[in-house]
């Protein structure tokens, strides 16, 4: 918590020299005006200890492992937004985010601080590290020279359709790059920066003030996934421990996906704004297939039985659902605000259940 410590002056001053204007929580429709540059800062950090099942329970994460290992998953995205104004109402941007993750595994101790159960940890190491899975040990915490990555990097055009004094609509394409580092399939909880493949975004996004106090924002997405490889142990989603020699790179199809957030907002100030947002999320199951004919004989060879590749694809289509509260603010020439939203629910395979704190803060000057 010590960066966002640091970033309150910074957005303190932006509330302090930006003119009063509307609040939004979602994103916002407007484009720079032509020939400005807006800089957004958008620090995420998102943690999860639990997922839900295919049946939507919550669950530890790593339950299924034959003792008890505490598992907190962090990841803290730290996206630079770079967008310039064409014209009023035409913008191009640039979001190139630094992505930090951290595992963190412990076992449950006992009075005097050791595990609890060591007969089982030793049991579970050794079943970890053994010649038929060798996955990496179960560590404290991830280590350093894994925990800073690449995300993917977004392109965006965007064009403001309407405005007018009560509403606003704006659409937008994404091009999202193949830059993100995929999890290792050799570590049970490793986390992923990104997909490392391509992805076709297409949003749009609507604003409708009501009676000068309400703010009804809606922001719906839709996203085609392209076609890239991965890296996976071939065997059931929900398997934890599957064969080392179970390995092999795939062609990997991800699902589509489509996505709605609501943020309902009420102006208590002409510059302050609080509301409440729900946002929905549904992906569509992944194809996994062998890369060549000779990519699955090696595998079957290694278990001593063929397996198809698209046993993958079960438990790769999910949904869930998030809600959360907002404190914002925002100006023609610049925004800042503060959310916190919680995974209330999902299903389709594991979905972790999150708690994501998110701040904007935004600005747009003359670069020239």
């Amino acid at each position: 918590m010590i960066i966002y410590r640091s970033l309150l002056p910074l957005l303190f001053v932006l509330i302090l020299v930006a003119p009063a204007a509307a609040a939004q929580a979602v994103p916002r429709t407007d484009t720079p005006r032509a020939g400005t540059l807006r800089v957004t800062f958008e620090p995420v950090i998102t943690t999860w200890e639990r997922e839900f099942t295919d049946s939507g329970r919550e669950q530890r994460v790593g339950a299924s492992l034959p003792t008890t290992v505490f598992i907190r998953a962090e990841r803290r995205v730290t996206p630079l937004g770079l967008d310039f104004g064409i014209t009023n109402r035409i913008a191009v941007g640039v979001r190139v985010p630094l992505v930090r993750v951290n595992v963190r595994e412990s076992f449950p101790l006992d009075s005097a601080g050791d595990p609890a159960d060591s007969a089982g940890k030793a049991a579970l190491d050794t079943l970890l590290r053994g010649t038929t899975y060798a996955f990496d040990s179960i560590s404290a915490n991830t280590p350093r020279h894994l925990r800073y990555f690449a995300g993917d990097i977004e392109l965006e055009a965007k064009y403001r359709i309407l405005e007018s004094h009560s509403y606003a609509l704006s659409g937008a394409l994404v091009v999202r790059l193949p830059t993100g580092h995929q999890d290792s399939p050799h570590d049970l909880f490793d986390i992923p920066t990104g997909d490392h493949q391509t992805d076709l975004e297409v949003q749009a996004t609507q604003e409708l003030v009501v009676a000068g106090r309400l703010w009804l924002n809606v922001a719906a997405r839709a996203g085609r996934q392209l076609e890239g490889t991965r890296e996976r142990r071939v065997g059931p989603q929900a398997t934890l421990l599957i064969p080392r020699a179970a390995t092999a790179r795939l062609t990997w199809d991800p699902g589509d996906y489509a996505a709605i957030d609501v943020a309902p907002m009420y102006r208590f100030h002409r510059w302050f704004g609080v509301g409440v947002s729900a946002g929905y999320w549904t992906k569509q199951r992944d194809h996994y297939s062998y890369r060549s004919t000779q990519d699955s004989t090696d595998v079957a060879t290694r278990l001593g039985s063929a397996v198809a590749a698209s046993v993958l694809d079960a438990g790769t289509s999910q949904r869930w659902l998030r809600l959360g509260i907002v404190i914002t603010y925002a100006v023609p020439d610049g925004e800042g605000s503060f959310s916190l939203e919680r995974t209330v629910s999902g299903s389709g395979g594991r979905v972790p259940a999150t708690t994501v704190f998110r701040v904007v803060m935004r600005t747009s000057r003359w670069p020239f």
